[in-house]
Formats: structure tokens, sequence, C-alpha cells
């Protein structure tokens, strides 16, 4: 097993897939779990939807078929692997392909597998939101991203990705005292959303816990722009900022906040200077937290296989990160973890590698998986 299955790691690798162009690597992927049994099909969109077995409970396993650009070479050198997509998230993805392709679906009286594999993780939400709106209804979800084998990740953050335009009319800096500068605006809108963030901190989140990142709501400027000219006035400045939050607050408190501080802001500002100005907010991508409970079926059948095949007890961890999971948790309401080989720290990077005896403890953890989950399911639900 050992040979062929990195071989069909290798092979993931050395297929060029970056957002927007997965559609080779897709084919790929979908010719394998059909000569394996599967039932697979494309949704519009180009999402691989793959099913195998009959009858409850629905295991759902997911993850994502592009990587980020940048072609790397895929070598191996003393026991890894290198290349575009070594941690995030060709292993994990193949990891799940190769398990339920080699599952011998008879050692379970009833249960059903589905594999969905989801375009443009990294660029957009196209891919996941896509997939959520199709008839599926599982009972449980993994989602393969790396978590190291032995870790299961049983929380994420929540997500505002927010910006503002802010307009104000143009003029020359030597009679400045007639306009207001759109930029020095931008950095008082950014002031004041830092101030939002930190009252709810101080109001709703713990910071003397071993958590103290993943519980607070951390925001970040990660974009500004304005003005084109040295001896002009700016009338024009556009902020993105960038707030990740723990599960335990909402979109809606975060938002609400920021929106009334902005407005109250804009209006002291517009009586002071006695000018008039425009701030637009436009919202570009909004995840709520998630995180899942530690009892769980699908953490101790998992939990289980970890043991069973290192010897040692998993942690069970959480990422100041957010993904897909958390929609998928929170759009079927079902038990979701995040699991995978590989290291997170090395995603993004042009050194990622993927340690190979872990791309293979993976998959035995997941062979020893399925049976274990539908047995306890079926026991604590009696289906």
């Amino acid at each position: 097993m050992n040979n062929e299955a990195k071989s069909f790691l290798r092979k993931c690798l050395e297929i060029y897939s970056p957002s927007g162009q997965e559609k080779k690597y897709s084919e790929f992927i979908a010719n394998y779990l059909k000569e394996h049994g599967f039932n697979v099909s494309f949704d519009n969109i180009g999402n691989i939807i793959a099913e195998k077995g009959s009858g409850t409970p629905t295991l759902l396993l997911v993850s994502h078929l592009d990587t980020i650009p940048g072609e790397v070479p895929v070598i191996e050198k003393e026991g890894k692997l290198f290349g575009r997509g070594a941690v995030d998230c060709k292993p994990s993805l193949a990891a799940m392909v190769y398990s339920i392709s080699n599952y011998n679906f008879n050692q379970i009286p009833s249960g059903t597998i589905i594999f969905a594999g989801i375009v443009r993780e990294e660029d957009s939400l196209v891919g996941i939101e896509n997939f959520i709106k199709s008839d599926i209804h599982p009972d449980c979800a993994i989602f393969g991203e790396p978590t190291k084998f032995n870790q299961i990740c049983i929380g994420y953050k929540g997500r505002i990705c927010i910006g503002f335009r802010i307009l104000t009319e143009p003029g020359h800096v030597a009679s400045s005292w007639q306009y207001a500068n759109a930029i020095e605006i931008g950095l008082e809108v950014w002031n004041v959303i830092k101030g939002v963030c930190w009252q709810l901190n101080e109001m709703y989140c713990p910071r003397n816990s071993a958590l103290k990142y993943f519980n607070q709501i951390i925001p970040n400027l990660t974009i500004i722009s304005g003005g084109n000219l040295t001896n002009s006035i700016p009338s024009e400045c556009i902020i993105q900022v960038d707030i990740r939050f723990p599960p335990s607050i909402k979109t809606d408190l975060i938002l609400k906040n920021l929106r009334q501080k902005i407005l109250a802001f804009k209006n002291v500002y517009e009586h002071q200077v006695e000018k008039q100005i425009q701030i637009q907010e436009n919202i570009s991508s909004l995840i709520e937290g998630f995180e899942e409970k530690g009892d769980e079926v699908i953490i101790g059948a998992l939990r289980w296989a970890i043991y069973r095949t290192t010897g040692k007890k998993p942690k069970l961890i959480k990422k100041t990160g957010t993904t897909f999971i958390n929609l998928i948790g929170l759009s079927y309401n079902i038990p979701s973890i995040t699991y995978g080989p590989g290291d997170p720290k090395l995603e993004h990077t042009d050194d990622e590698f993927i340690d190979l005896s872990e791309f293979l403890k993976c998959i035995e953890v997941y062979s020893k998986f399925y049976s274990k989950f539908f047995v306890m399911y079926k026991k604590k639900h009696k289906v």
C-alpha cells in the first residue's frame, strides 16, 4: 500500500491547480473515485461530489482542490515530498480519497460516505457556498486541512472582511484648511474600529486563558490606498479590515457597534470641520465562528483511530484562522471537525512539504476510523 499511496499523492502534487484552474486535477480525482466504485458528478461550478454506500448515517468528507498560485518543483527528499500544495492541502485530500477508495464497505451493515472536492477555496467562497446549497444531508463532517496527524481541530474563529471608502472634495494643499483629507479620515475610521474591538474584548472576551488569542476579537488593517498627487488633498481613501473573532461573539454584535461608532464619528467630524464627507461600507466576507463539543461521536471515533495507530492520545485544538468547516457545521447544523496531515505553519510558503510517514499514518487512521464511526453512531442514535 505504501508505494501505491505515495505514488497517488505525488500525482496529485504534479498537477498544478491554482484557484480557477482545478479542472485537470479534479478530473484526475474524479476518475480515481469512479474506478473504485463511487458515483461521481460535478456541480455547475466544478465541485466534485462522490458517493458510495447506502443508508444512515451519512459521513461527509470535504477538502479543497485548489492551491495558491506559483509552481514549485515536486521533489522527494529524505522521506519528505516538496511541492505546491504539499501542505495546503493535497495530502489531506489524498488521504481522504485514497482511504475511502480502498475501504471495504462490506464491513458495515449500512452507512454512506460522500466526498466533496471544493473549488476556489483560496480566493473566494463561491465553491463552498454553491456546495452547501446542494441536496445533500450529511450527519457528520470532516474537513481535510493540515492539523498534524495526531491533532483534531474542533474550533475556528469567525471572520469579517470589511472595507470602507471615504469620499471628500478635492483641493490644493496650499489651502488645505478648506478641505477634508480622505486619508486622514480613513485612519480615524481604523482607530474607531480598533476601539470598538477593544471595548468588546473587555466586555465579552476572557484574556487570562491559555486560548488568549483564540478568545479575542482581533482587527487587522490589511489595505489602505488613496491620493494621487503630492500637492493635492486626497479626496478618496479605501481601507480594508480583516476582523477575526471567537465563536462566542456573533457578527451582528460587532457590526452593530462598528456602524454606531463610525456614524457617531462622522457626525462629530462633519460638525467640527463644517464639511460633508461620505463613508461607504462594503463587506466581502462574513463567516461566523464555529466550535464543536468534545464529546461528539465523530471526535470519539477519530481519537480512537489515532490512538490505535500511534499509541498516543491525540490533542483537541482550536485555530485562530477561519475555514470552510465553519460554513459546513453551521449550515448543516451537524458535528464537524478538521483533520489532516502536515504542519499548518508551512501553508502558503515555497518550502511546504509533507512527511510521507505522516501522510501514510493519516491514511491508516482513516481506515480504522470509518468502521468505528459507523458503529458508534448507530449505537448512540439507535439507527
